[in-house]
């Protein structure tokens, strides 16, 4: 791309430079599709970027990354950053040349003397050729390196590959790598309308102390409106787009289960040698139908009649895509038997469904496996908050084998020996399922449907109510 054309592209796509333009927000195309939902989602995973950092924001394709980037450069004009020092670049097309070319324009337009500036690539990943060595070139020796770099795309097995090569150059920020994913059930329970009192925000290790015990008793009396807002959650999933369209029509579009397919099998799963439509769906399904349990990898690589390296390298695709996660068992020290059988996790409902939604006969997975996942998901994003940047090492969140061959859903050393396990019953048998976790910690968690119950440090609580308390997206995310 010659030096005239970039510029006239970014002048175009940057309309916050010119004071003409301030109130550019009403025509953002990005943020005028949000804008049309009914209901105001705000998550802010770009919230406290600062100059000098180079920042990852990693996501599922559908989840809206680049709503998020503009929402990001609309509150720092907001807070006081001078236009021409905010510059987006949508890099779909670009070529690696290109680059140089743009940090040469930003320095003519907003003089890095000045301060600091703030770059978004979105779309970095779209660059066919080797972006990430070039962008680290460019921050080591360029007036880039005292800037705020902000880097976005829809592949995020790219992105993946930049961590390495910008390790030491985060500046002084610590948490570096930004996820966006689907909407946790906090969040989908406020943009689908449903009350709910104000509640703490409870750790998960910290279940059984006296703060959570306040807060169930006071979740009790929502229980008839907790229970079917879970298994609707189940149905629908929490991609913002999803949950309008139910709210709106009662059902998701077509279209986007398409977008969705389309990410998955056009995108995620293609790039490593011929791969068919039917052999997508039936990888879905496979996964789908094993997900509560140990796969072996031989065996699935069998009934999918493909070599097992094929099959190795699509499910890694599938994970750094955020499409699924692997839960890998624990050795008993609280640390991952990386070559033990693994279980695999979708990170949304709607993916978990979605080779039932694209072939009549596939069933789909139950609510009970379903929980399971979606309990192992609001964990994840627990210990994300806590400790920000481990979401994607799933080394963390593991499944035990007891020595009499039985299965605890969820351990890990950060749960300070609290293990929970996904049940999904009603009735008062709740004690004879949480005999295992009982047996190997003398404590545990059960996630039920209904049934709110103690009996010494065996605690279970309907699954809505642990998604609810253990999700660390703010009410202020929902508006």
């Amino acid at each position: 791309m010659k030096r005239g054309e970039l510029e006239h592209r970014l002048t175009r796509t940057n309309p916050w430079w010119r004071a003409s333009e301030r109130d550019w927000t009403a025509d953002d195309p990005d943020l005028q599709e949000a804008a049309v939902a009914p209901f105001d989602y705000h998550p802010q995973p770009l919230d406290g970027i600062q100059a000098g950092g180079v920042y990852r924001l990693f996501g599922p394709r559908r989840v809206g990354k680049s709503v998020e980037l503009k929402r990001a450069i609309a509150d720092l004009l907001a807070g006081g950053v001078e236009p021409r020092r905010v510059l987006h670049a949508a890099c779909d097309g670009w070529r690696v040349e290109d680059l140089p070319i743009l940090i040469d324009l930003l320095d003519s337009l907003a003089p890095p003397s000045n301060g600091a500036r703030f770059v978004f690539l979105d779309e970095i990943t779209s660059i066919a050729d080797d972006w990430v060595k070039e962008v680290k070139w460019l921050h080591d020796n360029t007036s880039l390196r005292h800037d705020c770099v902000v880097l976005s795309g829809s592949s995020a097995e790219r992105l993946e590959e930049a961590r390495g090569e910008f390790a030491g150059r985060r500046g002084s920020v610590a948490n570096a790598d930004r996820f966006l994913l689907p909407m946790g059930f906090r969040a989908f329970c406020l943009a689908s309308g449903i009350g709910l009192p104000e509640l703490p925000l409870i750790r998960p290790r910290d279940l059984l102390d006296s703060s959570a015990a306040d807060a169930i008793q006071e979740l009790r009396v929502y229980l008839s409106d907790l229970v079917p807002a879970w298994e609707r959650y189940l149905d629908i999933g929490g991609f913002p787009r999803a949950v309008a369209e139910w709210n709106a029509d009662r059902q998701v579009s077509d279209a986007f289960v398409s977008d969705l397919w389309d990410v998955v099998h056009g995108d995620a799963l293609q790039g490593l040698g011929k791969w068919t439509a039917p052999q997508s769906r039936q990888l879905l399904e496979q996964v789908s139908a094993r997900m509560a349990n140990p796969v072996a990898m031989k065996g699935m690589a069998h009934d999918l009649d493909v070599h097992r390296d094929a099959l190795q390298l699509r499910l890694q695709r599938l994970e750094r895509s955020l499409i699924v996660w692997p839960c890998f068992q624990n050795d008993g020290a609280d640390r991952p038997r990386l070559r033990a059988q693994r279980k695999v996790y979708f990170f949304d409902p709607l993916h978990a469904q979605l080779a039932s939604l694209r072939s009549e006969g596939v069933a789909p997975p139950d609510y009970t496996v379903l929980t399971e996942q979606q309990l192992g998901v609001t964990l994840l994003r627990a210990h994300e908050g806590e400790s920000p940047g481990t979401l994607t090492e799933y080394d963390t969140l593991l499944y035990r084998t007891t020595p009499t061959r039985k299965e605890i859903d969820f351990t890990g050393s950060w749960l300070a020996g609290l293990p929970y396990e996904g049940k999904y019953i009603e009735g008062d048998t709740w004690l004879r399922d949480a005999q295992t976790i009982e047996s190997a910690y003398g404590k545990g968690i059960l996630a039920t449907r209904t049934v709110v119950d103690r009996q010494r440090d065996l605690l279970a609580v309907p699954a809505s109510m642990l998604a609810l308390l253990l999700d660390p997206t703010p009410p202020e995310a929902v508006r």
